[in-house]
């Protein structure tokens, strides 16, 4: 890659998101304000005298490996200064862990926890985070990996006003991962694999030919019908996708023919894919089969994230090359030129203890310099979220020696535009859900009315939208 990828970036990764608060000093719209967080500095009584550590809780949804590979950025933390001691504690699934810290007592809620992109503005508007922002303004001695962070990864993390809420532990990227050998043998040039139409002709190609049993499996999550629709360059909600200007209040899976067109389309190939045996079926576990099918062979492609690199790597072992396209798009006509945030990030926790809450911000900083956030991102396949961490001799030598298909990746990510983002949307978690049901009827049931499925997903998503817009009203 070249060096300039990080200008490049600046200008063409953006995600048709508003500008991303400031750098350190300058307004963002909260000048005039104290957070409770601010006034609870000054107010509530420190957690602990001078010269005492300051104990800070990570609540964490990563499995046990990530969490190995974490606890080394940890130990690091630990060991550079006395003034604050990380923990980190496995809390469930994502679900589970948002669940319980939207039910715990402020007082008992930890100083830091992960959470997705796409619940971003979930976080936002919740009593239980408290926004990066409010310690960015604070923050004399500057936070230089912020502001080399590439625009389309930190607006991901901003709220719909530009505030900072947080920062990403992984930055991940939709895809499809290929066994190179077998398309090269079956004649598929993988670079032509653009849309849903693509993908089906290719596993034709694929299973038809008797090259394997299955041209792909799906890791089962609604992200990627968003994603799908992000690569297309369309918006599926009211309002800018909710960026920039006034809150979503309709989904436009029906009422707009353009956004309902490109649904129907994607779910006409997983059911056609389904109904002639020519994809794993859907709901199987990505980690302990589909990942092993490939290895085997059985298997050519799989749709996942970018973070699923390093399992991929390690079940093929060397047996063949493997690669990975950029996501999709809904159909043939999409631009594929909008590029969906994917992945983890790490946010602060408004338990009512400055001492905690500043140690969480200084740790949220620390695993964000170049060689933290680098060895990160190679044990993980996590994108490299900064110049610093791409730069790294540690990630240049993973591009180089590991992974070299990940320069895809960054090619697509450098040619981005603005033509598609990811909806602000504090009921992410609804339309998810939403989103995977509707993939998970049509690919059960070669019968099931397309029409039908998309209209129950649109009612579902928009109760739930019209729900939290009257009790936030």
């Amino acid at each position: 890659m070249k060096k300039k990828l990080a200008l490049t970036l600046i200008l063409s990764m953006a995600l048709g998101l508003t500008a991303c608060g400031s750098a350190q000093g300058e307004s963002t719209g909260q000048d005039n304000q104290v957070s409770s967080a601010a006034q609870s500095a000054g107010q509530e009584e420190a957690s602990g005298q001078a010269g005492e550590t300051t104990e800070v809780v990570w609540w964490t949804y990563f499995g046990d490996q990530n969490i190995e590979f974490l606890q080394n950025v940890i130990d690091d933390f630990n060991e550079s200064q006395d003034e604050y001691h990380v923990t980190i504690e496995y809390q469930g699934s994502q679900a589970e862990m948002n669940a319980k810290i939207q039910s715990t007592a402020k007082e008992d809620l930890p100083a830091l926890f992960s959470g997705a992109v796409e619940n971003v503005a979930m976080y936002a508007g919740a009593d239980y985070c408290e926004p990066l922002q409010t310690y960015i303004d604070q923050d004399e001695e500057g936070w230089p990996e912020l502001d080399s962070t590439w625009d389309a990864i930190r607006i991901a993390y901003c709220d719909n006003e530009g505030n900072q809420v947080g920062y990403p532990i992984g930055y991940s990227y939709p895809g499809i991962y290929y066994n190179a050998d077998m398309l090269e043998e079956a004649g598929i040039d993988p670079s032509q694999i653009q849309s849903f139409d693509d993908l089906y002709s290719a596993c034709q190609e694929l299973v038809n030919g008797g090259y394997t049993t299955y041209g792909i499996g799906f890791h089962p999550d609604g992200f990627y019908f968003n994603a799908a629709l992000g690569r297309e360059g369309i918006q599926a909600y009211n309002n800018n996708n909710g960026i920039g200007g006034e809150a979503i209040t309709e989904c436009l899976y029906n009422s707009d023919q353009t956004v309902h067109d490109a649904i129907f389309n994607m779910l006409d190939v997983y059911q056609k894919l389904h109904a002639e045996n020519l994809c794993v079926p859907y709901g199987t576990d990505y980690q302990a089969e589909i990942i092993p099918q490939i290895a085997s062979g059985d298997c050519a492609m799989m749709m996942g994230v970018v973070s699923m690199t390093t399992k991929v790597l390690d079940s093929v072992d060397g047996a063949f090359e493997v690669g990975i396209i950029p996501m999709i798009s809904a159909t043939e006509n999409g631009k594929r030129t909008g590029e969906p945030a994917g992945g983890t990030g790490t946010y602060i926790g408004n338990n009512g203890n400055a001492d905690q809450m500043q140690g969480a911000y200084e740790f949220i900083k620390f695993a964000s310099t170049g060689d933290q956030a680098a060895y990160f991102a190679v044990e993980t396949g996590y994108l490299a979220p900064n110049q610093e961490s791409f730069d790294s001799q540690v990630y240049q030598d993973y591009v180089a020696n590991t992974f070299p298909a990940v320069t895809g990746i960054y090619e697509s990510l450098e040619a981005s535009d603005d033509s598609a983002n990811n909806p602000y949307i504090p009921i992410s978690n609804e339309m998810k859900e939403a989103n995977k049901l509707a993939i998970e009827t049509v690919a059960a049931d070669p019968s099931a009315d397309i029409d039908a499925v998309i209209t129950t997903a649109q009612e579902t998503i928009q109760e739930a939208i019209d729900l939290y817009n009257a009790s936030n009203e």
